[in-house]
């Protein structure tokens, strides 16, 4: 396991291999630059902050790694920076992209919001003593974690209201988080060179090249990038893995309650057709050849737009606008050329190890927005409503229906109820995603999987406390992040430690530690590989967590979770056959 004398070995080297920085730059007074660093399009300045137990860190916030996508560029591949020759001021967070929040609420503080955008947030740990020096080491080559935020495709951030950096760079690795094109900016698909769709995950892509060229100015390695995400952050951290367009550019995932083979969307063109569609007659656009959309949403008001978003994202539900299979198109990155499902089978990423995560009560996070969007009348009212998207838009209506009448009878006999919808909304999306990624990638050899399950009642519980939730025991959506990055939306100024010394402290250790240690030697607990075994797809066994007591409880699934992957490998089979008769 990772220890504290490595981690002071690690710092000490920060401090020790670096000389005397010389600067040709001569403004740095002016800027209040605690500390800088120069990358691929000039000089970075940013500041010093205290991360947990004293350690300090450079901070370099709100970096653009391309041009902003603006005016003619709306819509279109990310274009590289031009370089800037002074030094460029790097420590408050950009905008947040252009989204309407109907998830985070008080868990976020966005310093502004705009289009210009596109920027990353680089966390490094330094020795104490760096004071003296004002230059970045870049020869300790430090682990690197890329983490992508979650938000549905619409929304969030990488900034540190919701991902602080505390936790993890106080255990010696760097944390690299960055905002993306979300909703109709990010995933708005016309299937075409002018709209090609997979925005998000290009500017991801963009990132990652970014993050390759740039690592040693920041003193991390180039070479041990890990990619993380938690919901559609992790989703798209999977998809990414399955692309082409990304090989060489990370070396492992940690995936937090989401997949590329996730039930809470559909990468089905007719989707994206069906809410292009929907969209176009918000805004008013009639005309059908791409290029004329194209040029009319170029010069369209922002306002106008995010109101079309509005209404998209509401009718939709939890998601509107995500990522899509897509052809090629000349001059644009082909991100997705298949299904998930289809390329995992394939076995691409096979050759990278993983950890799966998901939550013990992972929809009660959702209580409220189902409360709100009335999903239990809709199910009532439309049984098709229960089904995955991703069986939804495979299939006829008629089969639609009729599959949908095995998934009532499954979650539902007796009537609709939230309960029920909780617990269905949590084995469709989540769990049996992860369990089918396991047995996939044990039946083709791939490397290991490791799964675990979040199930901590906590005594301060940031998602609770910040979404006013009420339910009892276990773990929902977005806790377990919650464990591994700071939310310091909900901390006091003056608190040096969140959460509190408690046992939710020890579990912040117990959650980073495996996270670190799997950095470092691609298993969750380095040096006791035994108390976390790899999947193996015959047992599907995964890591318990319930307590941060460091005592392995790795179980086997349940009966009811065997059951679980049995009506739904059937459910998906009934679907194939009926895509195959139609």
């Amino acid at each position: 396991m990772f220890t504290y004398y490595y981690l002071y070995l690690c710092l000490l080297t920060t401090c020790l291999c670096c000389e005397s920085p010389t600067f040709s730059v001569n403004n740095d007074q002016s800027l209040n630059c605690d500390v800088k660093t120069r990358i691929d399009s000039g000089w970075v300045c940013g500041r010093v902050r205290e991360a947990e137990a004293g350690v300090k860190y450079a901070s370099f916030r709100g970096i653009p790694y391309a041009q902003q996508p603006l005016q003619e560029l709306r819509f279109k591949e990310l274009q590289p920076l031009d370089p800037w020759p002074d030094v460029r001021l790097a420590t408050e967070e950009g905008p947040i992209c252009p989204q309407y929040d109907e998830i985070y609420g008080r868990l976020t503080r966005p310093v502004a919001m705009s289009e210009s955008c596109i920027h990353a947030n680089v966390h490094v740990p330094l020795d104490a003593s760096h004071s003296g020096s004002k230059e970045i080491c870049q020869k300790t080559y430090l682990p690197i974690l890329v983490f992508i935020h979650g938000g549905g495709f619409q929304i969030g951030s990488g900034d540190a209201d919701l991902h602080g950096p505390e936790y993890l760079v106080s255990q010696g690795v760097i944390l690299v988080t960055f905002n993306y094109r979300l909703n109709v900016f990010g995933y708005l698909s016309l299937n075409s060179t002018a709209v090609p769709g997979n925005n998000g995950l290009r500017d991801a892509v963009t990132l990652l090249k970014w993050v390759k060229r740039n690592a040693r100015a920041f003193g991390g390695d180039p070479d041990n990038v890990t990619l993380a995400g938690q919901s559609c952050g992790a989703a798209a951290a999977h998809l990414l893995s399955l692309s082409q367009a990304s090989e060489g550019l990370l070396k492992r995932l940690i995936l937090m309650s989401g997949l590329a083979n996730g039930g809470f969307y559909t990468a089905s063109p007719a989707y994206a057709q069906t809410v292009a569609t929907m969209f176009l007659q918000q805004v008013g656009i009639k005309a059908t050849d791409a290029d004329e959309i194209h040029k009319q949403l170029v010069h369209m008001p922002l306002e106008k737009i995010m109101e079309a978003n509005r209404i998209v994202q509401f009718t939709t539900g939890l998601v509107s606008f995500v990522p899509v299979v897509e052809a090629e198109h000349t001059g644009v990155t082909r991100i997705l050329d298949d299904y998930p499902e289809t390329l995992i089978q394939r076995g691409r990423g096979k050759d990278l190890p993983l950890i799966v995560g998901t939550t013990s009560k992972e929809c009660e996070f959702f209580r409220g927005r189902f409360n709100y969007l009335g999903f239990v009348g809709i199910i009532e009212n439309n049984p098709v409503a229960a089904l995955p998207p991703s069986i939804t838009y495979s299939v006829s209506e008629s089969s639609a229906l009729n599959l949908s009448e095995a998934v009532m009878a499954k979650y539902y006999e007796g009537g609709v109820t939230m309960d029920k919808l909780i617990l269905s909304c949590k084995d469709l999306n989540f769990l049996y995603p992860a369990f089918k990624l396991a047995e996939w990638r044990a039946a083709q050899g791939a490397a290991p999987l490791y799964q675990y399950q979040f199930a901590f009642d906590s005594d301060f519980n940031a998602i609770k406390f910040g979404l006013m939730l009420t339910y009892e025991g276990g773990g929902a959506h977005i806790e377990d992040l919650t464990f591994v990055v700071r939310v310091n939306s909900l901390m006091d100024k003056d608190e040096k430690s969140f959460p509190p010394r408690s046992r939710d402290d020890l579990m912040k250790h117990w959650m980073t530690t495996f996270v670190v240690n799997f950095m470092r030697c691609s298993h969750p607990l380095c040096d006791n590989q035994s108390g976390w075994p790899a999947s193996d797809g015959k047992r599907l066994n995964y890591q318990l967590i319930s307590e941060p007591v460091f005592i392995y409880n790795n179980v086997n699934m349940t009966t009811e979770e065997r059951d679980m992957i049995d009506f739904n490998d059937n459910l998906y089979e009934m679907a194939r056959d009926a895509e195959a008769a139609s």
